[in-house]
């Protein structure tokens, strides 16, 4: 069931989400939100608005997903309400390549600001208090007539998450900010909203290259070894750096190696 749609920012909402729409509109000319209760995938629906030729800037957040998906046809999967969930239209005139890198330090941004100390794992983990907090998957949408390339940038951040799947090393804002509360989502996307617009502006200024120092700062991983699963067979070698395609570089015995998709396993040295 939907809870409420909302055009351009403005129109009445639980006050909650009045700081939201203001940040939005700001960060994003063609700002609108939309909030559903629960829905298969927030994915979906900001790629069929794409298709339809949406602007930059349409939101959806959602309590619930009943087939939320991360990188490689994953589940993401929550309790209803334990998380952000939500997908941004996205249509960047620099290289989209570049979108995941800018979205990840943007979390990274808005959780500092929380008080937070967030890491980035290569290509699209945001981790904290030993686990992973956040993910993010940048999917490609064929561009719509006059409107260019659109990426559907989709971030889930767990907010008060109990316990994880086996095997599954998460992390939570709720036991992170302990004894505080968590924020809502509309009180995390406030902040991440002019966050990843910022993040956006300096890729679009300066290529992956603007953003690469500030990357690497906050990488796990980079000159340690790693054992990364690609399309094309496993990896294994000493991650050096992240190239200015965003490409994780990996020195092998055969020589250094660009993955620029993959699970990477980064192997801490004792």
């Amino acid at each position: 069931m939907e809870a409420c749609q909302l055009k351009n920012g403005y129109e009445t909402l639980r006050g909650a989400a009045r700081p939201l729409l203001v940040a939005g509109a700001t960060a994003f000319p063609g700002f609108s939100f939309r909030w559903i209760s629960r829905t298969p995938s927030t994915q979906d629906l900001v790629r069929a608005a794409a298709r339809a030729g949406a602007p930059a800037g349409h939101l959806v957040a959602a309590g619930e997903q009943t087939a939320g998906r991360g990188r490689q046809g994953r589940r993401w999967e929550a309790p209803p309400g334990g998380a952000l969930l939500a997908s941004i239209l996205l249509r960047p005139r620099a290289s989209a390549e570049g979108v995941p890198l800018a979205a990840g330090l943007a979390v990274t941004d808005a959780i500092a600001h929380l008080g937070v100390d967030a890491r980035l794992k290569w290509p699209n983990d945001v981790l904290a208090g030993g686990g992973k907090l956040a993910g993010i998957l940048a999917e490609v949408e064929p561009a719509a007539p006059g409107l260019g390339v659109a990426v559907v940038l989709g971030i889930g951040v767990n907010l008060r998450i109990d316990a994880f799947p086996e095997g599954v090393a998460g992390a939570s804002l709720h036991r992170l900010l302990a004894p505080s509360p968590p924020p809502t989502p509309e009180e995390l996307l406030a902040v991440l909203l002019p966050a990843l617009a910022a993040r956006l502006r300096a890729l679009e200024g300066g290529g992956i290259g603007a953003l690469l120092p500030d990357w690497r700062a906050r990488a796990v991983g980079l000159g340690g070894p790693v054992v990364a699963e690609t399309p094309g067979g496993r990896v294994e070698g000493r991650a050096v750096d992240i190239d200015a395609d965003g490409a994780l570089l990996v020195e092998t015995a055969a020589g250094t190696v660009r993955l620029l998709a993959g699970d990477a396993h980064f192997i801490q040295e004792r």
